[in-house]
């Protein structure tokens, strides 16, 4: 069994659904996490840079879940492909500028409205202004303390219809 810091565990209490995409997924531990703990079936785990890519591929072989964790090279949501079905996807440990230009670049591969679980160590108002852009409502949000660093956590679903302010 993977063992999450609290920052993750709390995040993977926002997950729905059966399938979850972790976007600059960092060894893997979240989907590692995500499927021994039964959040999701399968996960796919994606990374940019080639070093965390490999030493995510070996996490999933050495947890015996090559069957239901595909770790992917790949820029953002590009990893993603359209028979995924993905239900939620994680995007944590990096600044809200980079996350909000993440889903942006990548919003094409949203049009089966995953949850979104965004956490952001600086400036997460350029993911909020995206968010309500893209018809993302924030549901919850969690401000957190580890280590002496603050994170915010922010969990957004897909809606249609924006609400009148």
């Amino acid at each position: 069994m993977v063992t999450l810091n609290e920052r993750l565990k709390k995040v993977s209490t926002f997950i729905t659904g059966d399938c979850l995409a972790d976007i600059g997924s960092d060894h893997a531990y979240l989907p590692i996490y995500a499927i021994e703990n039964n959040l999701v079936k399968n996960a796919i785990a994606g990374e940019v840079i080639k070093g965390p890519f490999e030493a995510s591929k070996k996490n999933v072989v050495e947890h015996d879940l090559v069957n239901h964790v595909d770790v992917r090279l790949g820029d953002g949501l590009s990893i993603i492909q359209s028979n995924d079905q993905i239900n939620s996807i994680t995007i944590c440990g990096m600044g809200g500028p980079l996350i909000a230009k993440i889903l942006e670049e990548g919003k094409e591969k949203l049009t089966a409205h995953p949850r979104l679980i965004l956490q952001s160590n600086i400036q997460s108002s350029a993911i909020r202004n995206l968010l309500e852009s893209m018809h993302y409502n924030i549901i919850e949000e969690v401000i957190l303390e580890e280590k002496g660093h603050i994170y915010e956590i922010i969990v957004a679903d897909f809606c249609e219809q924006q609400p009148q302010t």
